[in-house]
């Protein structure tokens, strides 16, 4: 077992909580949640908002819609597989700043497109940066945090990014649509939706990154190797915790291996995810993108209201973020994943039975759908979604952090972009 500082008495990996740690910590622990969760959320709901607008427009085909809609997926699957390798052999932090300019440059470009292809090609190559961050950001956090607080409030309130995106993505939607969505200027809408992603998901984040040193676990097992670090593990650590010397167990240096992810008894995690992740992704991200559709289609509200209802949801939805991050050390992953996965199947039979018993057509069709899609996120948020990404980050080997979440990344990637080009309505 390797330890990036020796001799010293107070080992990191045992601190206590994390609010204890150094103002560093959490500025580094802000700007990888609001990377990969913030950013994908964002895009995915902006993408949806955007397609009202569109399609009329455009007279998009129900598979042109699906396919625009499904383009960036793509994009993360793809951009997993190629920006892990070289994370792990150049280091976390190059690539942690400039995987985003992905986000920027085609975020940009996206509000000048002038035709289905463009658009499709576009935004496939934002998701490239997106799949890259989407992996890049909690294997950093992971490898920032004490071990012991890895998975409770590290990684698991970092998933509330997820939901903070998506409240800030329906109420910017819902900003532009009453500015510019009625019959006022459309096209502009939706250009101008697109285009906020190169801001929100760009350039302030780059911003803000500049300043985060490299991960420490990743620049002591190249000290092991006797390579050369723009940062000292030691130094990384020393600014975490506020001056203080501390050690921690970098693990041992060895060149990562798929292998490794079915040693002794890791091959059952390994499987699981693979089969279990995509599919709850199918669930996720078909009822993400499409709230405001199914909330319109009820024929409840108009446009614009549905994103101020679909905000509405994230924001009360937001909770189950925090009660996962409280109690997910307590009650463990199996048990907040099968409560939370049991209830959001509950949900969606009641609201088919009230669908059948034509309820949604009377004036309690309001209040029943606003309950309905809160009941479902909180339960996904303090359920299946903050724990279905993280056992790798969190129980994985170290130095095998990022090769897992590539691996756990690239697999529903494949599946997520099901939904949308399947259901296009």
């Amino acid at each position: 077992m390797g330890n990036g500082i020796e001799g010293n008495n107070i080992n990191f990996d045992d601190l206590p909580p994390l609010r204890k740690l150094g103002r560093y910590f959490w500025l580094a622990w802000f700007t990888a949640s609001m990377g990969g969760q913030f950013v994908d959320a964002y895009d995915t709901l902006i993408i949806g908002a955007a397609l009202i607008y569109l399609m009329p427009l455009w007279k998009l085909t129900p598979v042109e819609t699906g396919l625009l809609a499904a383009s960036a997926f793509i994009g993360v699957a793809l951009g997993a597989v190629i920006f892990g390798p070289i994370a792990d052999r150049m280091g976390r932090r190059l690539l942690y700043i400039y995987d985003l300019v992905f986000f920027v440059i085609f975020g940009a470009l996206s509000a000048f497109v002038t035709n289905f292809w463009e658009l499709f090609i576009v935004r496939f190559l934002l998701g490239i940066g997106i799949g890259g961050d989407y992996s890049l950001s909690p294997t950093m956090v992971a490898e920032y945090a004490p071990a012991k607080r890895r998975g409770g409030f590290a990684l698991a309130s970092m998933n509330s990014f997820w939901g903070i995106g998506s409240v800030v993505g329906f109420l910017s939607a819902y900003g532009m649509a009453v500015a510019w969505g009625g019959n006022t200027n459309p096209d502009f809408t939706w250009r101008f939706m697109l285009g906020s992603e190169a801001i929100w998901g760009g350039l302030v984040i780059i911003l803000l990154r500049m300043g985060i040193l490299e991960s420490p676990r990743w620049a002591a097992l190249q000290e092991q190797l006797g390579r050369k670090v723009k940062e000292r593990s030691t130094d990384v650590i020393r600014k975490m915790t506020g001056g203080k010397e501390a050690s921690f167990d970098s693990g041992i240096a060895k060149k990562p291996s798929i292998k490794d992810l079915f040693a002794g008894k890791m091959w059952i995690t390994t499987i699981f995810l693979w089969v279990w992740w995509p599919v709850a992704d199918i669930a996720f991200y078909g009822s993400n993108m499409y709230t405001p559709y199914i909330t319109k289609g009820l024929g409840v509200t108009t446009p614009q209201m549905s994103f101020l209802a679909s905000a509405l949801y994230w924001a009360i939805a937001l909770l189950g973020y925090y009660t996962t991050a409280a109690t997910y050390d307590v009650l463990g992953r199996r048990f907040v994943t099968i409560l939370g996965s049991t209830i959001m199947g509950i949900d969606m039979f009641v609201g088919l039975a009230l669908y059948e018993m034509k309820l949604f057509s009377t004036s309690l069709a309001f209040p029943l759908v606003m309950a309905l899609f809160t009941i479902y996120y909180y339960f996904m948020n303090f359920g299946p979604g903050p724990p279905g990404p993280l056992p790798w980050p969190k129980f994985g080997p170290l130095g095998l952090e990022l090769p897992g979440k590539v691996l756990l990344q690239c697999s529903p990637g494949l599946a997520q972009p099901l939904p949308p080009s399947t259901c296009p309505y």
